[in-house]
């Protein structure tokens, strides 16, 4: 046996019989320089120092040569968070070699966290992925047409962060979703969500962890550092609520003491931060910094809150919009357009510095395409629809997808002078036209299942007039939609008046 299997076989051997003893114990590891990048410790390869290495708690700095001891307790996982300019080699999902400590069904593995130097710099853009929620090898296909294909294209992206609900309550899927984002050619990190869980098992999180390393964990890239955290509370069983452990606490206070405070934080979590029980908590942990951007999922629609003066949360939409639900389009897949009229999507964040600006990108879409405008009254539908047939003949309405109460939104008819639009507590459009279709039963069509539509306003709605004075033919709308939180947009169409 050579030296370095031999090495491995002492450390397997050790980790199976302390477990077996103790189940909680000291876990000693290596974090090293993957000079060739196969991901194993290969000879003249040498330890990194300083490396924090954590159990979800505590954090650890790596010695001189590389080696780290931290307690390890069954449930939980062992992480090194990265530094600026490193990344962890030949692992496609970066949290996936993680090690979760066993925790009576999973075997044992040596934890050596083979690291690679990764050039980055201050400006890059990642992509933000709401829930893809699969259900069955069919909404697994849907995927793998649809998002999947479109992120493997794109060559501006320099990471993806999956925010959670990657199946639906079908932990035997999550294979294949692993194997689906191994195969992107940019690297992903993962959330966990309240539909990934082993609902009655000890350990919730354990199936996700066999294949994603662990549920809460940071890193940094360029000059941000990012927090992933799991805010799924369960009561043990089916139930849960958005809510973080003491533990996650502790590891938030710990893992910002060793980041600078000009350094922009990014939390990444499934339950948005404003459906948190103990926000409070969080946010006071947060209240020294500069500016906070939260990323999260969950709720099948976009929307964006502010829930302290220096954090802004974006909610990402779904990457299965309305749960694959809806009318198939020419190809098969369903429309499945989101309660707040959105379209299936995700958002590009663009990072430079401490400075972050995002946008809407509608899968299969075009990356102008940042709204919807509708004028009243062409359409016949509309005079049927509810929620649209006591709308002023003519007004013109802007979903648009990336707006908050705080964005302001102007609208401006062929080269004429540009107006204010109001901000309305309204039905999307388009959802009213589906919620229509459905009553009189012209949708679902056969092979197609109902999309699961109610009477809600979406939280992005503007409103505003056709000019009086407008004379027959065909004119221009254009809109242009900002505010100081990152979000700047614009967007045009044609009406034949």
């Amino acid at each position: 046996m050579n030296k370095k299997l031999l090495t491995v076989f002492a450390l397997t051997v050790w980790l199976l019989s302390a477990f077996a003893q103790n189940p909680d114990v000291k876990l000693r590891g290596l974090v090293f320089l993957d000079k060739n990048k196969n991901g194993e410790k290969d000879q003249g390869e040498k330890g990194i120092k300083g490396i924090p290495v954590s159990n979800g708690d505590t954090i650890v700095l790596s010695g001189g040569t590389g080696l780290f001891s931290i307690n390890a307790t069954p449930g939980n996982s062992i992480f090194p968070i990265l530094p600026s300019g490193f990344r962890i080699s030949n692992s496609p999902v970066q949290n996936a070699r993680f090690f979760s400590v066993p925790g009576g069904q999973h075997p044992a593995e040596p934890v050596c966290f083979p690291l690679t130097k990764d050039l980055q710099t201050d400006h890059f853009k990642i992509g933000a992925v709401g829930d893809l929620q699969v259900s069955d090898q069919e909404e697994v296909s849907y995927a793998c047409q649809t998002v999947i294909p479109e992120l493997s294209d794109r060559k501006d992206l320099h990471f993806n962060i999956f925010l959670g609900d990657l199946v639906n309550e079908r932990m035997d899927l999550l294979k294949d979703v692993s194997v689906m984002l191994g195969g992107l050619p940019r690297n992903t990190w993962t959330v966990f969500g309240n539909h990934d869980r082993d609902v009655h098992a000890t350990h919730q999180d354990s199936t996700f962890n066999a294949f994603f390393g662990a549920t809460h964990y940071a890193f940094n890239y360029g000059k941000v550092h990012f927090i992933i955290l799991n805010n799924i509370w369960s009561d043990g069983g089916r139930q849960y609520e958005g809510r973080l452990s003491d533990r996650q606490l502790g590891f938030i206070q710990n893992d910002l003491s060793l980041v600078p405070s000009n350094r922009l934080v990014v939390i990444c979590q499934h339950i948005p931060l404003v459906h948190l029980k103990n926000k409070d908590q969080l946010i006071a942990l947060l209240q020294n910094r500069k500016q906070v951007l939260a990323l999260s999922g969950h709720t099948h629609q976009v929307s964006r809150h502010f829930p302290a003066e220096n954090v802004t949360e974006l909610v990402a939409g779904a990457s299965c919009g309305n749960w694959w639900l809806g009318e198939k389009d020419w190809q098969g897949i369903p429309s499945a357009l989101m309660q707040c009229g959105s379209p299936r999507n995700y958002f590009v964040i663009e990072f430079k510095g401490a400075e972050f600006q995002f946008s809407f990108k509608g899968i299969g879409l075009d990356e102008s395409r940042q709204m919807d405008i509708l004028v009243n009254g062409p359409d016949t539908i509309d005079h049927e629809a509810d929620g649209l047939n006591g709308m002023e003949e003519h007004a013109v309405v802007a979903n648009i997808y990336g707006g908050s109460d705080s964005t302001m939104v102007r609208m401006q008819v062929n080269e004429g002078r540009w107006t204010e639009m109001k901000k309305a507590s309204l039905i999307s459009p388009n959802v009213s036209r589906l919620i229509a279709l459905n009553k009189i039963k012209a949708y679902p069509t056969k092979f197609s299942k109902r999309a699961a539509l109610r009477k809600t306003p979406s939280p992005h709605i503007w409103i505003g007039n056709l000019p009086a004075d407008l004379q027959k033919g065909i004119h221009q709308i254009k809109i242009e939609a900002s505010d100081r939180y990152g979000f700047s947009t614009s967007g045009s169409r044609l009406i034949n008046f």
